[in-house]
């Protein structure tokens, strides 16, 4: 019934609020969870405060009321001044309403000691130097008591605070006032009971403070260890959870007859399941729902009821939309202390893409067969077509050096021009390797500027005329678009579409040729002509001087230029020795030189060049040939790379 009244009055707001204060003035931990951040002296400097906060409050409150009570008995007449005991009080009041508010500053938290020894000498020392400014000293032995008995109750920490304090009251009421001369007490048994009463109840404050703040060290510690304990086990939980959630293997555990009571994230994915509670709800026999082929299933159990464990097994799975994945599954057995079968667990990982890659290693090793040939034809070439011209070069210096005193001027000139002619053809083929190098690390410039191309072509056309011998006919010819005939299949669908960007009309020929219809648009020469010059100009040189090089018996080479929409085509035919049927799809490759070139000198670079120089302009190049009878390159580029028709794509 006690209790029952107890527990009503805890529930009146005021008597909550009460409790609820003096709650947080005590050293528990629902006030300091924090005990990994928390030193003990931070602690115990907390509880200072809080502590001397209250019993600041209480001796305030006491003394309140002490002079309420004394100005009621003054009323009633009982004083007949206030002279004794007023400005005495005023001071205490002051002090402790001092200390308090000093308390809530940051120089109070500094010096809480200071505020101890104050708000205690205020209690009892202003009472006792009254006391000898008027003359009247008393021994104030039942004061003295409660205020050491109060502080040891109140504030049990930091003993020595507390022996200070006893030391300086006691010290000064038989000490000072002794000395000043006034009689402290009669020396009699009742005062040496009183005086040996005091010293064991000094003894005994001091104990129990000391006793209780290394009774709170203990616990504080022993709280600290245990938080630090509890910090760990939740890490190692955490950390433990986060590598089986976070695992880039499937974890699971499934029960011998086919279903999975446990699986991570990870699994889940990789069976192609939403959640891991998806995959154990749907999932109720997995050599069924899981295996491609169920009689894996039965293998993995005869394995591991044979061995206890299964390593590297690898099967077909079914993921849940049905597609199909390569596993490898680690797993054993898990027994009971009998000796019975409880779970399988182990880790499956998704090794698709790892089987993928077998099945590509063979191409990989193709290529680097590819790689190694392509090696070995660069080092062949480099040796044969940088050996020739070092020979010459060094012929005509050692020429120069032991017979130019006897040849005259014209003769050396000769020589010279042919160690220069060497010199910069030795540079060109430097040139291409590194222009070869640029443009695949995507490092070669691209800076499409206004060009009149019937005057480059003109220009190019003169160059190479002036290098080459009379046998050749070298003509460069701008044509209407109706002329350009072609039965390649793939440049007909390039065509077709470079005519649909501005007409859906067009014409095709029989035999799956094609003719450009007579429309008058097609054919004119574009407003504003945006190209590449210098890369323009190796594509033309190099193809200009391939049709030469490969043309041994001499011939016609034309240079053809037309215009269709927006685009410049340019044909370059010769009637030389063909490119075989067969060897068409490597022309582009580098290093690649055709069967039939014989003993011509090349490195196989330049068209490679020309390819990626006309991707760089995002157009195209054809080629149509027959051995002993000619080949015609035709290009395709695009005159305004700003807009959507410069791109081509067959």
């Amino acid at each position: 019934m006690l209790n029952g009244w107890l527990r009503k009055l805890q529930k009146l707001s005021t008597v909550r609020q009460i409790l609820t204060y003096l709650d947080s003035a005590n050293p528990t931990s629902e006030n300091c969870r924090d005990f990994t951040n928390l030193s003990y002296p931070q602690w115990q400097h907390r509880f200072l405060i809080a502590r001397l906060n209250l019993a600041l409050w209480l001796a305030f409150f006491f003394f309140l009321t002490r002079t309420i009570l004394n100005l009621i008995y003054f009323i009633q007449g009982k004083y007949s001044s206030l002279e004794e005991w007023g400005i005495a009080r005023i001071l205490v009041h002051f002090i402790l309403l001092s200390c308090i508010l000093l308390l809530r500053t940051a120089w109070g938290h500094r010096h809480l000691g200071l505020i101890f020894l104050s708000s205690s000498w205020a209690v009892t020392m202003i009472k006792q130097i009254s006391d000898t400014i008027t003359g009247n000293v008393n021994p104030e032995f039942f004061v003295w008591m409660l205020t050491f008995c109060t502080q040891a109750t109140l504030i049990p920490v930091k003993w020595f605070l507390h022996l200070i304090s006893q030391i300086t009251i006691l010290g000064y009421y038989f000490s000072v006032n002794q000395i000043i001369g006034f009689d402290v007490a009669s020396f009699d048994w009742n005062f040496v009971k009183m005086c040996f009463g005091i010293f064991w109840l000094c003894l005994i404050c001091d104990l129990s403070v000391y006793l209780y703040e290394s009774l709170q060290k203990t616990e504080f510690n022993t709280k600290l260890q245990l938080e630090v304990a509890y910090q760990e086990l939740h890490s190692a939980e955490a950390k433990y959870r986060s590598i089986l959630e976070n695992s880039v293997e499937g974890i699971f555990q499934s029960t011998p007859d086919g279903r999975y009571i446990y699986a991570n994230p990870t699994l889940a994915k990789i069976f192609g399941y939403d959640s891991p509670e998806q995959l154990m709800a749907k999932v109720n026999d997995i050599g069924k729902q899981i295996y491609v082929n169920s009689s894996r299933r039965e293998e993995f159990l005869d394995l591991i009821n044979r061995d206890g464990t299964v390593l590297k097994f690898e099967s077909q799975a079914y993921r849940a939309d049905g597609s199909i994945v390569w596993i490898s599954e680690n797993a054993r057995a898990v027994n009971d202390r009998q000796g019975n079968l409880i779970v399988y667990e182990g880790d499956i990982e998704d090794i698709t893409e790892r089987k993928w890659a077998e099945a590509e290693i063979k191409k990989a090793l193709e290529i680097e067969k590819e790689l190694n040939q392509l090696k070995s034809q660069f080092i062949s070439m480099a040796s044969h077509e940088f050996r020739t011209p070092l020979t010459t070069i060094l012929a005509s210096a050692e020429a120069l050096e032991y017979y130019g005193h006897k040849w005259d001027e014209e003769k050396k000139r000769t020589y010279l021009h042919r160690i220069q002619a060497t010199v910069q053809h030795m540079t060109g083929l430097v040139n291409d390797i590194l222009v070869i190098g640029k443009t695949e690390s995507g490092n070669l410039d691209f800076n499409p500027a206004p060009l009149d191309l019937e005057s480059f072509c003109r220009d190019t056309i003169e160059d190479i005329r002036l290098s080459i011998d009379s046998q050749y006919s070298l003509d460069f010819v701008v044509q209407e678009t109706k002329q350009l005939i072609t039965k390649k299949s793939a440049q007909t669908s390039v065509l077709n579409k470079i005519l649909q960007l501005d007409s859906n009309q067009q014409n095709h020929r029989k035999n799956d040729s094609l003719l450009v219809a007579q429309n008058q648009s097609t054919g004119q020469k574009p407003e504003v002509v945006l190209i590449d010059e210098k890369l323009l100009q190796h594509i033309l040189h190099n193809l200009l001087w391939n049709a030469v090089k490969y043309s041994p018996q001499g011939g016609q080479i034309y240079l053809k230029l037309y215009y269709l929409n927006n685009h410049a085509i340019f044909q370059i035919q010769d009637e030389g020795i063909g490119i075989p049927a067969t060897e068409k799809k490597y022309l582009f490759n580098s290093f690649y030189r055709a069967q039939n070139v014989a003993n011509i000198s090349g490195t196989g670079l330049g068209l490679t060049i020309v390819k990626n120089f006309v991707d760089l302009h995002r157009g195209q190049i054809f080629v149509e040939s027959e051995v002993g009878v000619g080949t015609t390159f035709t290009v395709i580029l695009p005159l305004d790379l700003s807009g959507k028709e410069g791109t081509l794509n067959t």
